[in-house]
């Protein structure tokens, strides 16, 4: 019975963590999926090469967790996403949809419209980046009706040629005031030549379809800005 005991105690002490080696391999990234998400935030247009890389390491990775030889991988992956870009920018037309769709949202913004693009990452981050510039706006005596934006996942969406969802509301919360922000909105989107869907409902987003996403990415170099 002691062997058996002693044995037994030699095993644990085998398989103990402490005892395992320090230096186990990291366990290799998924490359494709990885590079689809880089692609995305390419042809989003929104990051520029360096914010990519970053964002890629250090929010969509574990930058603890990535052996040596996918991080040159990332890295090289990243700069071949952007040239491809910089590629397809040089035979785009002088105005894209997107350029329309600043313009529709200058207009309101000088309407008192707080017009946002890619505003955080999440409906609620829209809402609170809208309502922070509606206080700030407020303290310099400019007034503010209401707001419309879209964010982070909808750019995924609209790269992905699913449309470009907005989401829009009133300071004031009434429904008919957000019914007049939505009509208004979607007059100035239309006039740049988009299409537009939305049934009246105030509590559903308006939604612009079809729209070819094309938004040249800034650059790295603060002097191009």
């Amino acid at each position: 019975m002691l062997e058996i005991l002693r044995r037994l105690f030699q095993s644990r002490r085998v398989m103990a963590p402490s005892q395992a080696p320090s230096d186990s391999p990291l366990e290799a990234i998924d490359r494709a999926d990885t590079a689809e998400r880089i692609e995305i935030l390419a042809r989003g247009g929104f990051e520029t090469e360096a914010s990519t890389l970053e964002t890629i390491l250090d929010e969509y990775l574990n930058p603890d967790e990535i052996d040596p030889e996918d991080r040159r991988w990332v890295e090289a992956e990243v700069a071949r996403a952007f040239a491809r870009k910089r590629a397809d920018e040089a035979t785009w037309p002088l105005e894209t949809d997107f350029d329309r769709l600043a313009i529709a949202f200058d207009t309101l913004d000088a309407s008192g419209i707080i017009a946002l693009h890619d505003a955080g990452y999440t409906r609620s981050d829209g809402i609170s980046d809208a309502a922070e510039i509606y206080h700030q706006r407020r303290e310099r005596g400019r007034a503010s009706r209401g707001f419309v934006f879209y964010h982070g996942q909808d750019v995924e969406a609209v790269v992905c040629d699913q449309g470009l969802y907005l989401a829009f509301g009133a300071f004031d919360d009434r429904d008919a005031t957000m019914a007049a922000i939505a009509a208004e909105i979607v007059a100035a989107v239309e006039a740049q030549g988009l299409r537009t869907h939305w049934e009246g409902d105030v509590g559903t987003r308006i939604l612009v379809h079809p729209i070819h996403w094309l938004k040249r990415s800034p650059s790295d170099d603060p002097r191009a800005a």
